[in-house]
């Protein structure tokens, strides 16, 4: 199993993601809100990328059924019901409701993923060990995508991906397997190294480099993953403008056993 990494939305590439497992990150908001948002019974949510098409999709839908829900700016929509917190998502609010949402980053990357790899799981803070565990039992590939902050390098996208990786190499060693580049180092057989994918004696793991940086910055952070959050330039935005509570809630960690996946245009729990 190779674990890779993509660092923005702006990197996906369906070459990239082709019959592997994804798992895109917006922590600040996107995925945690539909992690939340499904958590507390919401029925489905539909993730578009321009507001226009939220609008134009509540028009099919029958009346009391669906609630539109997303950001621009950090800003609730004009016209929506909910904006992108995911502490508007409580269950008297979404509960056996079709949420549309629309937001800067989360939602395009979603659908930008799913382009290459036809599904794609949605990971927060909220949901590492859940995440973890699907992955596993999916036995393929991975690929952590980081949907970043207009195009740019995120620290809590990185975070929650590298939260991620360090959960798959735990479990990986419960396996009774170990990986050599996380743990100690071992004999390399007397073999090349094959497009630098190690060959080691009984691995069966592999993080390319950049998911190896996101574990080790998860180290780092792991007994205060609300200071990444802060220290992040998307977090200290939130902050200022009155959402520290929303940094709070989105730096959790394993608060929800749920397993968002975004397949045919829709996401459910898997």
């Amino acid at each position: 199993m190779k674990i890779s990494l993509v660092p923005t939305a702006a990197d996906i590439s369906r070459d990239v993601l082709t019959n592997k497992s994804a798992v895109m990150f917006d922590i600040l908001r996107a995925s945690s809100t539909v992690s939340t948002a499904l958590a507390n019974g919401c029925k489905e949510v539909i993730p578009v990328v321009e507001v226009d098409d939220a609008f134009a999709l509540a028009k099919t839908l029958p009346e009391n059924t669906f609630l539109l829900g997303g950001e621009r700016g950090a800003v609730k929509v004009p016209g929506f019901h909910l904006g992108n917190s995911p502490l508007e998502y409580n269950v008297g609010t979404v509960g056996n409701k079709t949420v549309i949402l629309t937001t800067t980053n989360g939602t395009q990357a979603t659908r930008r993923a799913a382009e290459g790899s036809g599904q794609v799981f949605i990971g927060s803070l909220l949901n590492v060990s859940a995440v973890a565990k699907k992955l596993m039992e999916m036995e393929q590939d991975i690929v952590l995508v980081c949907a970043g902050t207009r195009g740019k390098f995120s620290l809590e996208d990185t975070l929650a991906a590298g939260m991620v990786a360090r959960e798959l190499v735990r479990l990986w060693q419960l396996k009774g397997q170990i990986s050599p580049a996380l743990t100690e180092n071992l004999p390399i057989n007397g073999e090349f190294y094959l497009d630098e994918t190690p060959m080691v004696s009984g691995n069966g793991l592999v993080l390319e480099d950049a998911a190896v940086a996101a574990l080790r910055l998860a180290e780092y952070y792991e007994n205060n993953p609300l200071r990444a959050l802060y220290d992040s330039l998307h977090g200290q935005k939130l902050a200022q403008i009155g959402l520290a509570a929303d940094l709070a809630y989105c730096a959790q960690v394993d608060l929800f056993d749920v397993v968002p996946v975004y397949r045919d245009g829709k996401i459910g729990i898997d």
